[in-house]
């Protein structure tokens, strides 16, 4: 599947997104005047491409480090415009730290805080997110016969 062809559904995005379908929605809820950077609405359908799931799921961490939601859209869509090699990394100051923890509240697991920074592994989750499309594409259909 092409980086910017819209051809998955919101579950298929949620799953490949790693997030929650209810997490999504929220997500998709509160950039709703921002989604034409993330999906297209086709009658009562959204639909999501790959890039539009990477920018999703790396706007949705640039927030757990302390973004306002439409700056952690921006900042997202703009590093993933194209493909990103597998090896990219997006590293960002951290605006907010966990008081409990002194930790940044992220939901990746390879964040890592250096300092007041972060280090998205942009790369990594777009080349995840295509191998799951690719999956997808090649699953056999189950046909019901009659």
């Amino acid at each position: 599947m092409a980086w910017e062809t819209r051809d998955l559904t919101v579950a298929e995005a949620a799953n490949m997104s790693g997030l929650h379908r209810a997490t999504l929605d929220v997500i998709i809820h509160r950039a709703r005047h921002l989604d034409v950077l993330f999906s297209e609405r086709r009658k009562h359908r959204r639909w999501f491409s790959p890039k539009d799931i990477a920018v999703l799921r790396v706007a949705y961490d640039l927030e757990r480090a302390g973004r306002d939601w439409a700056t952690a859209l921006a900042q997202s869509y703009e590093h993933l415009s194209q493909t990103p090699p597998h090896d990219a990394l997006l590293i960002v100051p951290v605006m907010s730290v966990s008081a409990r923890s002194g930790r940044v509240v992220t939901g990746l697991k390879d964040i890592t805080p250096t300092a007041s920074f972060i280090t998205l592994p942009i790369g990594k989750i777009a080349a995840e997110i295509q191998a799951r499309c690719k999956q997808l594409q090649e699953a056999p259909s189950v046909a019901v016969q009659n």
